[in-house]
Protein backbone atom coordinates (compact mmCIF):
# COMPACT_ATOMS: atom_id res chain seq x y z
CA UNK A 1 0.00 0.00 0.00
CA UNK A 2 1.31 3.70 -1.42
CA UNK A 3 0.68 7.00 0.03
CA UNK A 4 0.47 9.91 -2.35
CA UNK A 5 1.99 12.35 0.41
CA UNK A 6 1.66 15.16 -1.65
CA UNK A 7 -2.05 14.49 -1.87
CA UNK A 8 -2.00 14.02 1.96
CA UNK A 9 -0.09 17.73 2.61
CA UNK A 10 -2.47 18.97 -0.26
CA UNK A 11 -6.05 18.12 1.45
CA UNK A 12 -4.20 19.63 5.10
CA UNK A 13 -4.12 22.91 3.75
CA UNK A 14 -7.54 22.81 2.19
CA UNK A 15 -8.85 21.97 5.06
CA UNK A 16 -7.17 24.77 7.23
CA UNK A 17 -8.57 27.42 4.59
CA UNK A 18 -11.59 26.01 4.76
CA UNK A 19 -11.74 26.44 8.89
CA UNK A 20 -8.96 27.13 11.26
CA UNK A 21 -8.77 26.32 14.86
CA UNK A 22 -7.99 28.48 17.93
CA UNK A 23 -6.04 27.82 21.12
CA UNK A 24 -8.59 27.61 24.27
CA UNK A 25 -7.53 29.53 27.13
CA UNK A 26 -7.06 27.57 30.81
CA UNK A 27 -8.48 28.83 33.99
CA UNK A 28 -6.03 27.13 36.36
CA UNK A 29 -9.06 27.91 39.13
CA UNK A 30 -11.06 24.72 37.78
CA UNK A 31 -8.10 22.60 37.39
CA UNK A 32 -8.14 19.34 39.21
CA UNK A 33 -4.82 17.23 39.12
CA UNK A 34 -5.55 13.38 39.79
CA UNK A 35 -3.69 10.51 40.67
CA UNK A 36 -2.50 7.96 38.64
CA UNK A 37 -4.74 4.44 38.08
CA UNK A 38 -1.42 2.84 38.88
CA UNK A 39 1.90 3.26 40.54
CA UNK A 40 4.67 4.61 37.66
CA UNK A 41 2.36 6.30 35.96
CA UNK A 42 1.29 9.97 35.24
CA UNK A 43 -1.47 11.57 36.77
CA UNK A 44 -3.81 13.75 34.42
CA UNK A 45 -5.49 17.08 34.99
CA UNK A 46 -9.45 17.50 34.87
CA UNK A 47 -11.61 18.84 33.25
CA UNK A 48 -9.79 17.33 30.33
CA UNK A 49 -8.83 19.52 27.40
CA UNK A 50 -8.81 18.12 24.23
CA UNK A 51 -6.57 19.36 21.65
CA UNK A 52 -7.66 20.34 18.23
CA UNK A 53 -4.92 18.55 16.84
CA UNK A 54 -6.23 15.27 16.77
CA UNK A 55 -7.39 16.19 13.93
CA UNK A 56 -4.32 16.09 12.60
CA UNK A 57 -3.19 13.13 14.19
CA UNK A 58 -6.44 11.25 12.39
CA UNK A 59 -5.59 12.54 9.03
CA UNK A 60 -1.91 11.60 9.39
CA UNK A 61 -2.39 8.25 10.96
CA UNK A 62 -0.34 5.09 9.86
CA UNK A 63 -2.34 3.02 12.59
CA UNK A 64 -3.73 3.17 15.20
CA UNK A 65 -1.44 1.10 16.93
CA UNK A 66 0.87 3.48 16.28
CA UNK A 67 -1.14 6.44 17.48
CA UNK A 68 -1.32 4.78 20.75
CA UNK A 69 2.47 3.42 20.88
CA UNK A 70 3.64 7.06 20.14
CA UNK A 71 1.66 8.59 23.22
CA UNK A 72 2.86 5.79 25.88
CA UNK A 73 6.09 5.77 24.05
CA UNK A 74 7.02 9.08 24.99
CA UNK A 75 5.76 8.95 28.15
CA UNK A 76 7.44 6.31 29.24
CA UNK A 77 10.49 8.62 27.80
CA UNK A 78 9.73 11.41 29.72
CA UNK A 79 9.73 9.94 33.16
CA UNK A 80 13.69 10.67 33.52
CA UNK A 81 13.04 14.33 33.11
CA UNK A 82 9.37 14.55 34.59
CA UNK A 83 8.87 12.68 37.64
CA UNK A 84 5.61 10.77 37.49
CA UNK A 85 5.37 11.59 41.51
CA UNK A 86 5.51 15.79 40.77
CA UNK A 87 3.87 15.79 37.76
CA UNK A 88 0.41 15.18 36.24
CA UNK A 89 -0.23 15.58 32.40
CA UNK A 90 -2.67 17.40 29.82
CA UNK A 91 -2.91 16.61 26.54
CA UNK A 92 -1.01 19.22 23.96
CA UNK A 93 -1.99 22.80 24.02
CA UNK A 94 0.91 24.38 22.17
CA UNK A 95 1.26 22.89 19.31
CA UNK A 96 -2.55 23.08 18.30
CA UNK A 97 -4.06 22.62 14.73
CA UNK A 98 -2.53 25.83 13.04
CA UNK A 99 0.76 25.15 14.16
CA UNK A 100 0.95 21.85 13.40
CA UNK A 101 -0.48 22.92 9.44
CA UNK A 102 2.57 24.99 9.21
CA UNK A 103 4.84 23.23 10.50
CA UNK A 104 4.05 19.79 8.71
CA UNK A 105 4.14 21.78 5.48
CA UNK A 106 7.16 22.23 3.39
CA UNK A 107 9.61 25.02 3.52
CA UNK A 108 8.92 27.83 1.55
CA UNK A 109 9.24 31.63 1.36
CA UNK A 110 5.50 31.68 3.42
CA UNK A 111 6.30 29.59 5.70
CA UNK A 112 9.94 29.49 6.96
CA UNK A 113 9.07 27.39 9.68
CA UNK A 114 8.17 24.26 8.10
CA UNK A 115 9.84 21.19 8.51
CA UNK A 116 9.56 19.11 5.46
CA UNK A 117 12.20 20.18 2.83
CA UNK A 118 11.00 22.75 0.29
CA UNK A 119 9.11 21.63 -3.25
CA UNK A 120 11.00 20.84 -5.60
CA UNK A 121 13.86 19.33 -3.30
CA UNK A 122 15.68 16.15 -3.91
CA UNK A 123 16.21 14.27 -0.76
CA UNK A 124 19.20 11.56 -0.55
CA UNK A 125 17.83 8.70 1.24
CA UNK A 126 21.16 6.90 1.41
CA UNK A 127 19.57 4.18 -1.05
CA UNK A 128 19.18 6.60 -4.18
CA UNK A 129 17.69 10.06 -4.33
CA UNK A 130 13.70 10.93 -4.27
CA UNK A 131 12.04 13.99 -4.88
CA UNK A 132 9.56 16.23 -3.07
CA UNK A 133 10.03 13.92 0.16
CA UNK A 134 7.37 13.97 3.31
CA UNK A 135 10.05 13.27 6.08
CA UNK A 136 8.29 14.82 8.47
CA UNK A 137 4.67 12.99 9.37
CA UNK A 138 3.24 14.19 12.43
CA UNK A 139 4.44 15.80 15.89
CA UNK A 140 2.90 14.59 19.23
CA UNK A 141 3.17 16.73 22.32
CA UNK A 142 2.21 16.37 25.71
CA UNK A 143 2.15 19.39 28.66
CA UNK A 144 3.68 18.64 32.20
CA UNK A 145 1.46 20.31 34.84
CA UNK A 146 2.53 21.10 38.18
CA UNK A 147 0.64 23.28 40.94
CA UNK A 148 -1.83 24.02 38.48
CA UNK A 149 0.80 25.46 35.72
CA UNK A 150 2.44 23.74 32.44
CA UNK A 151 6.26 23.63 34.15
CA UNK A 152 7.58 21.57 30.73
CA UNK A 153 6.77 19.73 27.50
CA UNK A 154 7.48 16.59 25.48
CA UNK A 155 7.29 16.18 22.21
CA UNK A 156 7.35 13.07 19.79
CA UNK A 157 8.91 13.96 16.30
CA UNK A 158 7.24 11.51 13.81
CA UNK A 159 9.29 10.43 10.53
CA UNK A 160 8.54 8.62 7.70
CA UNK A 161 11.41 6.04 7.11
CA UNK A 162 10.23 5.24 3.35
CA UNK A 163 9.42 8.14 1.28
CA UNK A 164 8.27 9.25 -2.45
CA UNK A 165 5.74 7.00 -5.13
CA UNK A 166 7.70 3.92 -4.82
CA UNK A 167 8.46 3.79 -0.87
CA UNK A 168 12.66 4.08 -0.85
CA UNK A 169 13.87 3.35 3.00
CA UNK A 170 15.56 6.10 4.17
CA UNK A 171 18.84 4.43 5.66
CA UNK A 172 19.02 5.51 9.42
CA UNK A 173 21.70 7.54 9.47
CA UNK A 174 20.54 10.09 6.87
CA UNK A 175 17.10 9.86 8.86
CA UNK A 176 18.83 10.40 12.20
CA UNK A 177 20.39 13.68 10.36
CA UNK A 178 17.76 15.07 9.24
CA UNK A 179 15.29 14.29 12.18
CA UNK A 180 17.76 15.66 14.72
CA UNK A 181 18.35 18.94 12.48
CA UNK A 182 14.32 18.80 12.14
CA UNK A 183 14.21 18.90 16.12
CA UNK A 184 16.36 21.55 16.97
CA UNK A 185 14.35 23.66 14.77
CA UNK A 186 10.96 23.10 16.49
CA UNK A 187 12.51 23.40 19.65
CA UNK A 188 13.99 27.13 18.55
CA UNK A 189 9.83 27.14 17.08
CA UNK A 190 8.43 26.86 20.55
CA UNK A 191 11.23 29.21 22.42
CA UNK A 192 8.85 31.96 20.50
CA UNK A 193 5.99 31.16 22.39
CA UNK A 194 5.57 33.19 25.24
CA UNK A 195 4.13 30.63 27.31
CA UNK A 196 7.29 28.94 26.97
CA UNK A 197 10.25 30.78 26.78
CA UNK A 198 13.30 30.32 26.79
CA UNK A 199 14.03 28.49 29.80
CA UNK A 200 11.17 25.60 29.87
CA UNK A 201 12.36 22.31 29.73
CA UNK A 202 11.21 20.37 26.26
CA UNK A 203 11.96 16.63 25.84
CA UNK A 204 12.21 15.81 22.59
CA UNK A 205 12.04 11.94 20.85
CA UNK A 206 12.46 11.03 17.32
CA UNK A 207 9.85 8.31 16.34
CA UNK A 208 10.34 6.14 12.92
CA UNK A 209 7.49 4.77 11.47
CA UNK A 210 7.59 1.23 9.55
CA UNK A 211 6.20 0.56 6.04
CA UNK A 212 2.11 0.38 5.75
CA UNK A 213 2.51 -3.48 5.38
CA UNK A 214 3.81 -3.81 8.84
CA UNK A 215 1.61 -5.19 12.04
CA UNK A 216 4.40 -3.94 14.01
CA UNK A 217 4.53 0.06 15.78
CA UNK A 218 7.91 1.71 14.83
CA UNK A 219 10.27 2.86 17.14
CA UNK A 220 11.94 6.11 19.17
CA UNK A 221 16.00 6.38 17.96
CA UNK A 222 17.17 9.49 19.43
CA UNK A 223 16.12 12.16 22.13
CA UNK A 224 17.34 14.90 24.03
CA UNK A 225 16.70 17.28 26.94
CA UNK A 226 16.39 20.90 26.03
CA UNK A 227 16.87 23.09 29.45
CA UNK A 228 17.55 26.37 27.20
CA UNK A 229 17.94 26.44 23.47
CA UNK A 230 20.90 23.69 22.83
CA UNK A 231 21.11 20.25 23.86
CA UNK A 232 23.17 17.43 22.78
CA UNK A 233 21.13 14.17 21.04
CA UNK A 234 21.65 10.49 22.30
CA UNK A 235 20.45 7.42 20.24
CA UNK A 236 17.51 4.75 21.85
CA UNK A 237 18.08 1.01 20.89
CA UNK A 238 14.52 -0.41 20.88
CA UNK A 239 12.76 -2.47 18.19
CA UNK A 240 9.93 -4.56 17.83
CA UNK A 241 9.68 -8.20 16.16
CA UNK A 242 7.60 -10.54 15.78
CA UNK A 243 6.95 -13.79 18.53
CA UNK A 244 7.98 -16.65 17.81
CA UNK A 245 10.15 -15.39 14.81
CA UNK A 246 14.16 -15.61 13.52
CA UNK A 247 14.86 -12.35 14.60
CA UNK A 248 12.89 -13.04 17.84
CA UNK A 249 15.15 -16.14 18.48
CA UNK A 250 18.08 -14.48 17.90
CA UNK A 251 17.78 -11.72 20.35
CA UNK A 252 16.19 -14.37 23.33
CA UNK A 253 15.79 -17.59 22.30
CA UNK A 254 14.75 -18.65 25.62
CA UNK A 255 11.45 -16.90 25.61
CA UNK A 256 10.86 -17.48 21.82
CA UNK A 257 10.69 -21.24 23.08
CA UNK A 258 8.64 -20.71 26.06
CA UNK A 259 6.82 -18.95 23.58
CA UNK A 260 6.18 -22.05 21.33
CA UNK A 261 5.61 -24.45 24.05
CA UNK A 262 2.41 -22.50 25.34
CA UNK A 263 1.53 -22.27 22.00
CA UNK A 264 1.79 -26.06 21.17
CA UNK A 265 0.33 -26.43 24.10
CA UNK A 266 -2.94 -25.63 22.86
CA UNK A 267 -3.03 -27.56 20.30
CA UNK A 268 -6.28 -30.02 20.27
CA UNK A 269 -7.76 -27.71 22.68
CA UNK A 270 -10.87 -26.79 21.04
CA UNK A 271 -12.23 -28.61 17.91
CA UNK A 272 -11.56 -25.17 16.26
CA UNK A 273 -7.88 -24.00 15.73
CA UNK A 274 -6.58 -21.49 18.40
CA UNK A 275 -3.83 -18.82 16.95
CA UNK A 276 -1.63 -16.96 19.14
CA UNK A 277 0.98 -14.73 17.95
CA UNK A 278 3.23 -12.19 19.93
CA UNK A 279 4.68 -9.17 19.22
CA UNK A 280 8.38 -8.34 21.72
CA UNK A 281 9.82 -4.84 22.01
CA UNK A 282 13.39 -4.88 22.91
CA UNK A 283 15.25 -2.14 24.46
CA UNK A 284 19.33 -2.18 23.91
CA UNK A 285 18.92 -5.82 22.90
CA UNK A 286 16.44 -6.82 26.16
CA UNK A 287 12.93 -7.85 26.09
CA UNK A 288 11.50 -5.12 27.67
CA UNK A 289 7.12 -5.94 27.14
CA UNK A 290 5.96 -8.88 25.34
CA UNK A 291 2.33 -8.55 23.81
CA UNK A 292 0.69 -11.59 23.05
CA UNK A 293 -2.88 -11.92 20.79
CA UNK A 294 -4.88 -15.45 21.31
CA UNK A 295 -7.76 -15.83 18.84
CA UNK A 296 -10.08 -18.54 19.45
CA UNK A 297 -13.63 -19.90 17.75
CA UNK A 298 -15.29 -21.00 21.40
CA UNK A 299 -18.71 -21.76 20.74
CA UNK A 300 -19.79 -21.45 24.55
CA UNK A 301 -18.87 -19.12 27.22
CA UNK A 302 -17.55 -22.44 28.74
CA UNK A 303 -15.38 -23.31 26.57
CA UNK A 304 -13.88 -20.15 26.48
CA UNK A 305 -13.01 -19.85 30.32
CA UNK A 306 -11.51 -22.89 30.36
CA UNK A 307 -9.51 -21.95 27.40
CA UNK A 308 -8.68 -18.59 29.17
CA UNK A 309 -8.31 -20.68 32.40
CA UNK A 310 -5.68 -22.55 31.04
CA UNK A 311 -3.79 -19.79 29.58
CA UNK A 312 -3.28 -17.97 32.47
CA UNK A 313 -1.79 -21.05 34.10
CA UNK A 314 0.22 -21.63 31.02
CA UNK A 315 1.61 -17.96 31.07
CA UNK A 316 4.14 -19.35 34.51
CA UNK A 317 5.89 -20.91 31.42
CA UNK A 318 7.67 -17.75 30.83
CA UNK A 319 10.53 -17.78 33.38
CA UNK A 320 11.66 -14.40 33.55
CA UNK A 321 10.39 -11.28 35.58
CA UNK A 322 12.28 -8.95 33.70
CA UNK A 323 9.87 -7.54 31.00
CA UNK A 324 6.34 -6.60 31.38
CA UNK A 325 3.36 -9.18 29.45
CA UNK A 326 0.14 -8.54 28.13
CA UNK A 327 -2.17 -10.91 26.54
CA UNK A 328 -5.51 -10.41 25.18
CA UNK A 329 -7.85 -13.13 24.48
CA UNK A 330 -10.15 -12.87 21.49
CA UNK A 331 -13.02 -14.50 20.23
CA UNK A 332 -14.50 -14.22 17.19
CA UNK A 333 -12.52 -10.73 17.17
CA UNK A 334 -14.20 -9.96 20.38
CA UNK A 335 -11.86 -8.99 23.55
CA UNK A 336 -13.19 -11.27 26.25
CA UNK A 337 -10.42 -11.00 28.64
CA UNK A 338 -7.07 -8.98 28.94
CA UNK A 339 -3.74 -10.28 31.03
CA UNK A 340 -1.47 -8.25 32.82
CA UNK A 341 1.96 -9.27 34.85
CA UNK A 342 3.94 -6.39 35.49
CA UNK A 343 7.57 -6.31 35.82
CA UNK A 344 8.80 -8.28 38.83
CA UNK A 345 5.52 -9.50 39.71
CA UNK A 346 4.72 -13.04 39.43
CA UNK A 347 0.79 -12.45 39.57
CA UNK A 348 -0.94 -12.04 36.39
CA UNK A 349 -3.47 -10.00 36.63
CA UNK A 350 -6.92 -11.07 35.05
CA UNK A 351 -9.73 -9.05 33.61
CA UNK A 352 -12.83 -11.07 31.74
CA UNK A 353 -15.47 -9.52 30.47
CA UNK A 354 -17.61 -12.82 30.18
Amino acid sequence: MKINHTCILGALCLSVLMGGCTKEAENPETMIETKALSSGEYGTTLPFQSSNSRQQHQLRSASLIDNLYIGTGLLNYTKAHFSVNNYTIQEGQFLIYDELSNLLGRESENNSDALNPASGTSFDTGNGKVKDPVLVRDIYEVDFIRDKETRGVGLALVLNSYVGEDDVKVSDAKLQAFGEEAARKLVSYMRKMPEIGDSMPIYIALYKNTSMESILPGSFFSEAFFEGRSASFSSIQEKWVMFPGEEASKLDNSTVAQFTQIKNAFSGFLPDDVSMIGRGKFVDDKLNELHITVEMYAKTATEALSLTQYLKTLLSTFSSLDYKLVVEVRCQDVTIATMVRAVGDKDVEVNTLL
